[in-house]
């Protein structure tokens, strides 16, 4: 061969080598038809879902796509796994080396240190949550394309040799359509950087991440699912986005307080990960990097949060907005002084200017790829302290640690209990049941109840869902005002979903069975078989067996009006009794073989004091302001099989064409927690009355600022005077109205309630609750309180404390719960006790022939406080007069 020869053989050569090694050869930018992060433009889901196929199609041995589970509205949730050629031939491999790393009760050290050497770090990076938090979303596609094809500032073979990426463009991908729908519809008008008139998640908006504790939604259970069953990542990073004024990027460390059930080297290894992408940022001249301010390592409900209970690294960013792709411009003025002034936690100040949606994506990237390479760099250490911490959760007795806790086989409502056992087996908690009676600190236990020992490995999850919170007393200076929490100071999940469960701290002895799965009962072939049946009023299932059977089945029912006992049976007031009509018999036992259920048969109900109920005709309003809870209503809804509408303004005020009859149409009207104002005019007011923040603004200077009118005329105002005259007539015509938390402030300002709120204008200093679970007396006789205990835990979330009053002409109230005299608290933080001691936290107020009922709390919070359900529950299915 010539030497000519030879130099093309050779380039021809490493011409290959290079070419097999960048794989994919298509550019997100040549895919799309613009750069990734351009002004104006962005990628919907469609399109990154298609991009990320034709990525995986062309580099098969380097990125692969998996379904990790069906988002709400049905599309696929997509996650690309990135690593070597040999990792992804050996994937199941590495994946079965990090659940035996889970689980030090099998695996001695030395052989835990050998499988460190051997495994590969799993970092997992999520984002675009939020929908208009969009950046992420369109930063995965160049992140892929740039490790894939070995386009990184570091060695892209070598790192992803120790590191398997596990990317999620996005886990809320109905969002990303919805937004990405509505921004190019209205591109180039006025309404260009507008919010959507609805919510980016259908059913929990903003709140699809405060869900990652309760796991309702769809998009939830698939992360839960990679993060803690499936796949077992030891790094997990949620790319967020905040207000447009302060730091450009918020990366760890957190601020204060810690929540203590989490492990310290959980805290020093997100500080050493957030601390290196900030020298990365720094080395790669991105200015306005802060740490350290506004979110704290306090609450659990969020996708970065959780993880920290599990032993895994979770690590939350959040980057400055942009108007979706619309560039903003930022005076230098407009900057807040804490953002303007070089700080320990903030030493390169941003000085302002031009900020685009590219920026967002320099930054995100950045950071990634530092997290990846920092990631390699410690390679062993991660996947050993993985079990390490494992080994630590299961061997070391914490401070103030329990022995276990005990959930009673023996419980108000049985199969509500059983619910929370399954959130706590889709955490990855580890449970037992009881297979003889006990007895454990003095107290008797039967039978089938369950333990759950607080020596496994997901030790500090279990222990912080079961054990009351107390939050530490901070102010914003000695003897100033409190310094609020970023979300819940309180959540534990007993209290909310009404579970007795019991602290034991000292070691016990009883046979016990670890759980596979939730042992719902089997229901027995025979019932129904009887004249008549009754349903539990403290059953939350009960109820929408009740609803099923009225309308589907035309079933007669009525309910109790007190407590009797019947066959051995204490059937408490406001249960269900059905006639057991052939229809009814037809429907039943799929019903009860549905939701689990035990009935109560009876010959003869004549004996029985009870009220009739018809089947209510429900109407759920829904205003133009994307109400978080007025969709977590519609999840409760829909979760229990409750028919109903959506009603919109003109649904309830009528049109000049169209007068309206409400009560023609409906029995019930619901309006979820939103103020009264906001419900009237459509303005957008605070918890108290004032100005709201922008949907979206957050920590890190507010949101930017909306140009006026930025919501298309169609989706302007509210229900109106004409609104609030049509449900007045409603009302008189026997409906019943239910006023949820700040929505009884619409009774206050428009109707003459024998009732207000003792809070109004009371300030911080006085009384302060955030987000906090507080203990209610319950009048458990009257209709709106059948089926409640006599002391239950309330979501206090900026809720009421009601003062009734003699009621006018016309009028009635009766207080259903009310909050006691001392000892209010229960989990959370509450300062001013005695400002709503004794007030009233749900009031049933009668007006002519119909009911305006306020709940003052919100008892329904995210589809997790079940245990006071029953409270809207029965304002839904009201006994009929007779």
């Amino acid at each position: 061969m010539t030497k000519g020869l030879k130099k093309f053989a050779l380039a021809f050569t490493a011409i290959i080598v290079l070419a097999a090694f960048l794989g994919a050869q298509t550019t997100p930018e040549a895919f799309l038809g613009f750069k990734v992060g351009a002004d104006k433009k962005l990628a919907d889901y469609n399109q990154i879902k298609a991009y990320f196929e034709k990525l995986a199609q062309e580099a098969p041995k380097k990125i692969k796509l998996f379904t990790i589970g069906e988002s709400t509205m049905k599309k696929p949730l997509i996650m690309a796994v990135i690593t070597s050629e040999e990792n992804m031939a050996k994937l199941d491999s590495y994946r079965e080396i990090t659940k035996k790393l889970r689980d030090p009760r099998t695996l001695p050290v030395e052989e835990a240190k050998k499988l460190a050497k051997e495994g590969k770090v799993l970092v997992l990076i999520t984002g675009s949550l939020h929908s208009t938090e969009i950046a992420a979303s369109q930063m995965s596609l160049e992140l892929a394309y740039n490790l894939v094809t070995g386009k990184t500032p570091f060695d892209a073979k070598k790192v992803l040799s120790d590191v398997i990426v596990l990317l999620c463009p996005t886990h809320n991908p109905d969002g990303n359509q919805m937004v990405v729908d509505w921004y190019k519809k209205y591109l180039g008008t006025k309404f260009e950087s507008g919010s959507m008139p609805w919510l980016y998640h259908y059913y929990a908006g903003h709140d699809d991440n405060r869900d990652f504790y309760m796991i309702n939604l769809a998009e939830t259970k698939a992360v839960t699912k990679v993060l803690y069953h499936d796949w077992l990542p030891q790094i997990h990073l949620d790319e967020h986005q905040m207000g447009s004024t302060g730091a450009r990027l918020f990366i760890p460390p957190l601020m204060d307080p810690p929540l203590p059930n989490i492990q310290p080297l959980v805290w020093r290894t997100v500080n050493l990960l957030g601390t290196a992408m900030a020298y990365d940022l720094q080395q790669n001249g991105k200015s306005g990097v802060v740490n350290g301010r506004s979110y704290t390592g306090w609450y659990i409900g969020a996708c970065d949060d959780t993880p920290w209970l599990h032993n895994v690294i979770g690590l939350l960013s959040e980057a400055a907005s942009v108007r979706l792709a619309s560039p903003i411009y930022v005076e230098p003025t407009e900057i807040p002084k804490s953002y303007n002034e070089k700080m320990m936690d903030f030493v390169d100040p941003w000085p302002g200017g031009w900020w685009r949606l590219r920026d967002i994506v320099d930054y995100e990237l950045v950071m990634s790829q530092s997290l990846i390479k920092t990631a390699a760099l410690h390679k062993e250490d991660l996947l050993f302290n993985f079990y390490q911490m494992s080994k630590t959760s299961i061997e070391k007795v914490d401070k103030n640690q329990p022995f276990a806790f005990v959930i009673s086989a023996k419980q108000h409502d049985y199969l509500t209990m059983l619910k929370l056992l399954d959130v706590l087996q889709m955490g990855g908690v580890e449970i037992h049941q009881a297979k003889a009676d006990f007895v454990a600190e003095g107290k008797f236990f039967p039978a089938g109840s369950f333990v759950v020992k607080m020596a496994q490995p997901y030790k500090p999850y279990a222990w912080a869902l079961l054990e009351k919170q107390k939050y530490p007393d901070m102010r914003q200076y000695p003897g100033g005002p409190p310094q609020p929490p970023y979300d819940n100071a309180g959540w534990t999940l007993p209290l909310q979903m009404g579970v007795a469960c019991d602290r034991i701290n000292e070691p016990f002895e009883v046979k016990l069975e670890k759980l596979i799965k939730t042992p719902y009962p089997q229901v027995p072939a025979n019932q129904g078989g009887a004249n008549y049946f009754v349903l539990g009023s403290q059953i939350n299932a009960s109820y929408s067996i009740a609803f099923a059977l009225l309308k589907d089945a035309k079933a007669e029912v009525w309910r109790t009006k007190a407590k009797v006992t019947k066959k051995g049976n204490d059937i408490p007031a406001g249960s269900f009794i059905v006639k057991n009509t052939p229809d009814v018999k037809k429907a039943l036992p799929a019903l009860l073989s549905k939701y689990s259920m035990t009935v109560i048969d009876l010959d003869d109900a004549a004996d029985i004091a009870k009220a009739p109920l018809k089947f209510h005709r429900i109407g759920l309003y829904q205003s133009w302001r994307g109400n978080m809870d007025e969709g977590w209503t519609r999840y409760v809804f829909d979760d229990m099989s409750l028919p109903f509408k959506t009603l919109h303004n003109e649904d309830i005020k009528g049109t000049k064409e169209k007068k309206i009859d409400l009560r023609a149409d409906y029995d019930v009207i619901v309006f979820a927690d939103e103020n009264g104002t906001t419900i009237k005019s459509g303005q957008r007011v605070g918890s108290r009355g004032g100005p709201s923040a922008a949907p979206g603004a957050g920590p890190g200077g507010t949101q930017a600022r909306q140009p006026a009118s930025t919501t298309p005329p169609e989706y302007e105002g509210g229900i109106g005077q004409e609104g609030v005259d049509a449900l007045k007539a409603f009302v008189e015509k026997g409906g019943a109205v239910v006023l949820l938390n700040q929505a009884c402030t619409l009774a206050f300002n428009e109707y003459d309630v024998p009732a207000r709120n003792a809070l109004q204008n009371v300030d911080r200093t006085t009384f302060f609750c955030p987000t906090s679970i507080l203990k209610i007396l319950v009048d458990n006789e009257t209709p709106i309180g059948y089926g409640m205990p006599k002391e239950a835990g309330a979501m206090f979330v900026n809720s009421l404390a009601l003062d009734t009053s003699m009621p006018g002409f016309e009028w009635d109230r009766k207080v259903v719960a009310s909050y006691p005299e001392d000892n209010i608290l229960l989990s959370g933080w509450l300062l001013g006790e005695n400002v709503i001691a004794r007030k009233a936290a749900v009031v049933d107020t009668k007006y002519k022939d119909g009911h305006i009922i306020l709940i003052g709390i919100r008892c329904q919070n995210r589809a997790q406080s079940h245990g006071t359900y029953k409270f809207l529950l029965n304002a839904l299915l009201y006994p009929d007069k007779e």
